[in-house]
């Protein structure tokens, strides 16, 4: 035996030497070409085997490779893969560029599983971290993605610090209220509601009558609440092919936000620090003429004996030396920008964390407008025994807006608004021993004690909590089945305050002088969500996966106010008005729905899926009524098939899909509402002659969506085209009755359809890539049409605008709802409209490109930068109606080269004046512009310079200079031709009314990785 062993041993060691002398050690690096910073989780394959390895957290690697190995191949989701010879090399270090278009991300495809994007039989746009955040520091999320999607139509609502945005995904998706989308923040169904607080109502700014909230009170957007550093990736469903899985509510596409999870490895610290500065970006000027005694004279605003005080005011003010520049007072000034972000994540194979903190503090261009927000997260993703897998994400923002008044206000506060009327020899300074600001002359109140001392603003504490859980059931060689449950809440609560103190100019003259408000608003959103997933193998080449779930779904909203007028001296508070009012409004919904789907991938090469889901709503007229939406899609990848020959066109994709959605129906639209009144003082309510519709249902929406993707180079040139058929049915509206009928409207009649129709195209390429240069370029084309294709009411208005003269868009057949009309009257242009107006520009853009460049220079020096071109859309801009009656337009005396009825040359003032009543060719007006929306250049500390001085105590220094908006091509006459008076609203938003003005800002930035 003793022998026996001896030999035994012997030949063990024989056998390990001949294995070790077959067998190599390969060791080295894989970094970030951008930073230079080490990449863990790569994956390093030896070409031709299995044999493998994964980075660390300091992206090293070592393996065994066969003898006989050639190659090394490293690959990771978002990073071009790499092929790199061995030769007779024992260390291999790589550099990974970024991925211009990421075929192997991961993408959603149901409630409950994901897709390779190679594999994708829609048009889905993600927005990387980097992309979302990595070139300069937007205000609010949904602001950061403008021009990054193709197929979006996304504005600037506001441009007061974390004002609104509109968003919409391939076009109007209903004409009753905002089409914009879902919101989803790792899992929960987010509020984004824009609710105003009664800023822009004549009842806040001292009218008798009141309504209390409109649509246009700019109100702040709720996404501002989130914090764009915390994200990690955002889908985009745009269209109902992809977004038919989550039913009712997906009627304007879904955006599914991912925020960071923690990594396997050594504990990673990050800090980030950016300082910055915004400017106006425009500002409409001075006046061409100075103030003249002719010049009164020819405004013609007064009687004789006012146009003589005029006069007098202007000669004393000449003397004196004091004109001034309000505009330039009021929204010249330079706001400072701050924020902070501190983040550590790390973790083990089992247990993985992320946890963030930051602040930010924006301050406005108006003095006392700013925004700031402080918000906290904790992410964490713990494995319990080979079974079971949880994550927990939580959030936690507290915000706080002030944003001035702007916008449409006619009682006289609102900036911009008076400023129109205001001469530069007028006097509105505090008085220096008094302290009072004088009133104002021209108009309902003094701009700069407005400004010092009248109150808008809003404090927001918002929680987000999402769990999830995986329960693997079944784990075989062909098949698993799984069991997957997500639940999550979102829970928003705003106060907000709004004063004017009874010694303002505008409330002394009224009659019921001083007014507080405080406006509460609160949302409670949750949904429950549980799905089986089967997977199993069918032969050799047939992967199925299935899955049925339930969803339940709840939105609790509770908007209320008190306000108090004719105040008593003292502390701002409602109930210390004589006049008190105040305002509830209660809304409670609750969605369910069954979710089937099957999913079948032939080789990777015949990918098709299926799936139906049933929804059912309280908001319905039958609120157990199930409303089917189906859905289906095929992908046929023809570069992997056998057959394909072409080594330099590695994919080409034929692509359709199929889908329905939903819009919720109309709240309380079922019901008839009651009117209040009182008999002999005692309260009671009567019939109301307003019906509400019993049958009433959800808005639909089908699409089909076809398309093909083509990559060139090894993924070095991407193309994807998208044609999409969207059509909504029975869209929903109020229906105005005859009077004969007794009824004066239904609250939710079903009026029609609408067909959006379009084109998106994308292009990415790397034009040049070594060891020192990359430059990568992603490139979008997009428009969108959109027409109503049937119509069972007489056409009606679809705007909220201010009338024929200025402009109004119109439900008819045949026609877009967000085509402009107006005076003079002609029916040969429209015979659809009701009073047969003259039509003019679309306000939806002929087209939309964008251009988004990055080069990377001697892997430390990044520079990039987006450019966005929106083609001939129209505003209805009401500029110059306030402009040229007051005298205050830039190019008041310009010559126009017509002449009046006295035979007198008009200049371009006069002559707009005339022309606007006769004809809205003044007020509507092309909105094109080519704009720098963002741009960059950072630089990284190379490695060696680095460690000698840190050691490896610091794993990456990057210091940048960034900026938004910093230069606009346009000829669009306002303040900047994104904008919109009327918030979110689908068909009324690009109406210019002077806003807050539009910025541009520029930010340094500091970041440190530990």
């Amino acid at each position: 035996m003793k022998r026996i062993l001896f030999w035994f041993i012997v030949l063990t060691f024989s056998l390990l030497r001949q294995a070790a002398a077959q067998e190599k050690g390969i060791s080295g690096r894989v970094t970030d070409r951008a930073t230079g910073q080490g990449l863990p989780g790569v994956t390093v394959l030896v070409k031709g085997t299995t044999v493998g390895a994964s980075t660390n957290s300091e992206g090293t690697y070592s393996l065994n490779a066969p003898a006989s190995a050639t190659t090394l191949t490293f690959s990771s989701i978002g990073f071009v893969t790499l092929e790199r010879a061995i030769g007779n090399a024992t260390t291999v270090d790589v550099a990974l560029a970024a991925d211009n278009r990421q075929l192997d991300e991961v993408v959603v495809t149901g409630l409950a599983t994901t897709i390779k994007r190679s594999n994708l039989a829609n048009a889905v746009t993600t927005v990387s971290a980097k992309d979302l955040y990595g070139s300069t520091r937007p205000v609010t999320v949904d602001a950061a993605l403008n021009g990054k999607i193709v197929g979006a139509n996304i504005a600037q609502t506001s441009g007061a610090p974390g004002g609104g945005v509109s968003i919409q995904l391939r076009g109007i998706s209903t004409i009753s209220g905002s089409s914009q989308p879902l919101y989803i923040i790792d899992g929960v169904y987010a509020v984004s509601d824009e609710v105003g607080n009664g800023a822009g109502g004549t009842a806040f700014t001292g009218a008798a009558s009141a309504t209390g909230r409109t649509n246009q009170d700019n109100g702040t957007n709720r996404l501002s609440d989130l914090n764009p550093n915390d994200i990690e990736s955002i889908e985009v469903l745009k269209g109902p092919s992809a977004a038919a899985i989550y039913g009712t509510r997906a009627n304007a596409g879904v955006i599914i936000i991912k925020t960071k999870r923690g990594v396997a490895g050594q504990t990673r610290v990050s800090v980030s620090q950016d300082l910055g500065f915004t400017q106006a970006r425009h500002l409409l000027g001075l006046s061409d003429d100075p103030w003249t005694a002719e010049k009164i004279d020819r405004v013609n605003l007064y009687s004789a004996a006012r146009a003589q005080q005029e006069k007098q005011k202007l000669a004393a003010a000449q003397a004196s030396g004091k004109l001034y520049n309000y505009e330039k007072e009021i929204f010249g000034n330079t706001g400072f920008l701050r924020n902070t972000n501190v983040s550590v994540s790390g973790g083990s194979d089992r247990t993985k964390f992320y946890v963030s903190g930051s602040t930010t503090k924006e301050d406005g261009i108006v003095k006392n407008t700013d925004y700031s927000r402080s918000s906290i997260r904790a992410n964490v993703d713990q494995k319990i025994g080979k079974l079971i897998d949880l994550g927990i994400s939580s959030g936690y923002n507290r915000s706080k807006n002030r944003r001035g008044f702007s916008g449409n206000d006619n009682n006289g506060i609102s900036l911009a608004y008076s400023l129109t009327q205001i001469p530069t020899y007028a006097e509105l300074h505090k008085d220096p021993v008094t302290g009072l600001y004088p009133n104002s002359d021209y108009t309902g109140d003094n701009p700069l004690a407005i400004v010092e001392r009248a109150v808008n603003e809003e404090t927001t504490n918002r929680v987000t909590q999402a769990a999830n859980a995986t329960v693997h059931l079944i784990e075989k060689e062909k098949s698993s089945l799984r069991f997957a449950a997500q639940g999550g809440v979102d829970f928003a609560s705003s106060t907000a305050l709004l004063a004017l103190p009874s010694d303002l100019q505008s409330q002394a003259s009224s009659a019921n002088p001083g007014a507080v408000r405080i406006a509460k608003n609160e949302f409670f959103n949750y949904n429950l969500q549980g799905f089986l997933i089967y997977n199993f193998t069918l032969g050799q080449n047939v992967n199925l996966t299935s899955q049925v779930g339930l969803v339940r779904l709840g939105l609790n909203s509770n908007l209320s106010y008190q306000q108090g007028q004719n105040l008593v001296p003292g502390p701002l508070l409602p109930n210390r008005g004589s006049l008190v009012t105040q305002d509830v409004q209660l809304t409670d919904q609750a969605d369910v729905g069954y979710v089937a789907q099957q999913e079948a991938n032939f080789r990777d090469q015949i990918i098709a899926t299926a799936g139906i889901r049933f929804d059912k709503s309280s908001r319905n007229g039958d609120p157990n009524k199930l409303y089917a939406f189906p859905k289906g899609s095929l992908a046929v990848n023809l570069a992997k098939f056998d057959f394909w020959s072409v080594e330099k066109v590695n994919l080409v994709k034929l692509r359709a899909a199929y889908g329905q959605t939903g819009g919720p129906a109309f709240f309380g639209g079922t019901f008839s509402p009651l009117t209040s009144i009182s008999i002999g003082n005692r309260p009671g309510f009567t019939p109301s002659n307003v019906v509400g519709n019993l049958a009433i249902g959800p808005e639909r929406a089908t699409e089909l969506e076809t398309g093909i993707d083509i990559g060139l180079l090894n993924g070095r040139v991407n193309i994807e085209a998208t044609f999409y058929n969207k059509k909504i049915k029975d869209i929903v509206n109020t229906y105005v009755t005859a009077p004969s009928t007794g009824v004066t409207s239904i609250r939710a009649f079903p009026v029609g359809d609408l067909r959006n129709n379009g084109l998106e195209l994308s292009l990415g390429v790397v034009p040049f890539q070594s060891e020192n240069f990359t430059w990568s370029s992603n490139n979008l084309f997009w428009y969108n049409r959109s027409k109503v294709t049937r119509i069972i009411v007489p056409a009606f208005s679809a705007s909220s605008g201010f009338g024929s003269t200025y402009g109004q868009t119109y439900f008819a057949l045949n026609d877009s709802p967000s085509h402009w009309y107006g005076t003079p009257v002609s029916a040969a242009d429209n015979p659809g409209t009701p009073s047969n107006l003259t039509g003019y520009g679309n306000a939806q853009p002929k087209f939309q490109m964008s251009f988004q460049n990055t080069f990377t220079l001697f892997k430390n020096l990044e520079l990039s930068f987006l450019l966005a071109w929106k083609k001939d859309s129209y505003n209805s801009n009401l500029t110059y109606a306030q402009t040229d009656v007051y005298g205050t337009s830039k190019d008041w005396s310009e010559p126009s080269g017509q002449t009046g009825d006295a035979g007198t040359e008009l200049n371009k003032g006069e002559y707009r004046q005339l022309r606007g009543t006769a004809s809205s060719s003044v007020f509507i007006e092309n909105s094109s512009y080519v704009r720098l929306r963002e741009a960059s250049i950072y630089y990284s500390l190379p490695v060696n310079l680095r460690t000698s001085l840190f050691k490896d105590y610091v794993r990456n220094i990057r210091v940048g200079v960034s900026g938004n908006n910093l230069l606009t091509f346009t000829n669009y006459s306002g303040y900047d031709p994104e904008v919109s008076n009327f918030g979110q609203t689908s068909t009324a938003a690009q109406v210019d009314l002077l806003p807050y003005p539009a910025t541009r800002r520029v930010f340094f930035h500091l970041n440190l990785d530990f």
